[in-house]
């Protein structure tokens, strides 16, 4: 049977270069971004890379900054290097969830460019696949969403790594108590409020009436794989329908006369590289889009960082 170590080495052997290079693991002080940060400390030791490890304190629970001062202490213990990042904003957010993923990968993605080199780590794992699979499934993704989390993406030109996709947080937690090393449990884990911890307790259900979770990880493989064959199928239609590059501009009467299949991929993949968006458009979203773009005439309609215009039977797009 393969160890946690060798799997988590074998995937960032996958990643990394040969060469010098600084790992940012990024550590809330659960158990899997402390397993992360150990295991990715005793690789950085047989590599002899650099190891940094990033706690970023929201400052959205009283006890946020204690928490971080606990991890700071147990990564003291084994000579890792921590820092503690602090989102400063208003008292009052709406929609907190996003605007606070969205500024920890700023703060983590800054500071990671202080360095020679960087990757960044992320503790997200098999469990957190699965979780994210139903989500998209649940709210009615195409078959792009079964991609589900990506185990190397880049974010303001930083690396992101994932080495624990094919890990569960069960064997994380074992690898700590083996060395009898406690973690901070985050109390949103076990809130119903949140989307992702009601899909958690469905997966926990499915397991407990006996199926295997990981078949939904194959299954969703196998659709994306099909997937895949759609987008060759799509790029033989763009060809048609492509008349410049720069602006990306297309033939409006072409486009329409593709596909509506083709028409939703080509057009969501060419806003979401466009606009630089962290995620593509829901197909919702995109069916809407496309009813805007057969009008005659639209000025400047903006969507995930991308300006679409329709003039002259030509449709172009470009960065907001």
């Amino acid at each position: 049977m393969i160890s946690l170590q060798q799997k988590v080495f074998t995937a960032l052997n996958q990643k990394l270069p040969s060469s010098y290079c600084t790992l940012v693991v990024a550590i809330s002080g659960g158990a899997d971004s402390l397993a992360l940060t150990l295991l990715a400390n005793e690789y950085a030791k047989l590599k002899n890379f650099a190891l940094e490890a990033v706690t970023i304190d929201h400052r959205l629970r009283p006890e946020s900054a204690e928490e971080a001062a606990t991890v700071a202490n147990i990564l003291k213990a084994f000579g890792i290097s921590h820092h503690t990042l602090v989102w400063q904003h208003e008292d009052k957010l709406n929609r907190v969830h996003e605007q606070a993923r969205t500024a920890r990968y700023q703060l983590l993605t800054e500071f990671c460019k202080k360095y020679e080199q960087p990757f960044l780590l992320t503790a997200h794992h098999a469990q957190d696949q699965i979780e994210t699979i139903l989500m998209r499934f649940f709210k009615g993704s195409g078959p792009a969403g079964f991609q589900g989390i990506q185990s190397i993406r880049h974010e303001s030109n930083v690396p992101i790594i994932r080495p624990l996709l094919e890990v569960f947080p069960q064997d994380l937690r074992t690898y700590l108590q083996a060395q009898n090393i406690q973690w901070i449990e985050d109390p949103s884990n076990t809130d119903d409020h949140y989307e992702r911890t009601r899909v958690r307790q469905l997966v926990k259900h499915i397991k407990d009436l006996g199926w295997q979770e990981e078949g939904i990880i194959t299954s969703a493989t196998k659709i994306y794989t099909l997937h895949q064959s759609l987008e060759n199928f799509v790029n033989e239609y763009e060809k048609d329908f492509v008349i410049e590059n720069n602006p990306l501009t297309v033939d409006q009467s072409i486009f329409f006369k593709s596909p509506i299949h083709v028409q939703k991929e080509w057009l969501r993949n060419a806003i979401w590289t466009i606009g630089k968006a962290s995620y593509p458009k829901p197909y919702d979203t995109i069916e809407a889009i496309l009813g805007i773009l057969k009008q005659p005439k639209v000025d400047g309609y903006k969507v995930a960082g991308c300006i679409i215009n329709v003039a002259k039977k030509k449709i172009s797009f470009q960065k907001a």
